[in-house]
């Protein structure tokens, strides 16, 4: 099953409890930034979706075409989501 951009951004929003237009602008830039990375030839580092490495890459009919290799660690593949840093500390002061 593929994912789309209309579901991912579904469940962005879902996750991070904002709102879909929220979702889909932070979406949308982010994709951009992470396109026109691997495009200018660029790995990406950015936990938890992994190391980003490209191969190799070509221009086509109106297209590039992009060959990567992603690199992730077995603790990456959970099914819930990473308290982040900044999650537990805002846990830590509520409690308090």
């Amino acid at each position: 099953m593929t994912m789309n951009k209309k579901d991912m951004i579904a469940k962005v929003a879902e996750i991070s409890g904002v709102k879909r237009s929220d979702a889909k602008k932070a979406m949308e830039a982010t994709l951009q930034i992470l396109g026109d990375t691997l495009q200018e030839g660029n790995g990406l580092n950015v936990p938890p979706l992994g190391k980003m490495a490209v191969n190799r890459q070509k221009e086509s009919d109106g297209a590039y075409v992009i060959v990567a290799k992603l690199r992730r660690s077995k603790a990456m593949l959970s099914d819930e989501p990473k308290e982040t840093s900044e999650d537990a500390e805002a846990a830590e002061a509520t409690a308090k």
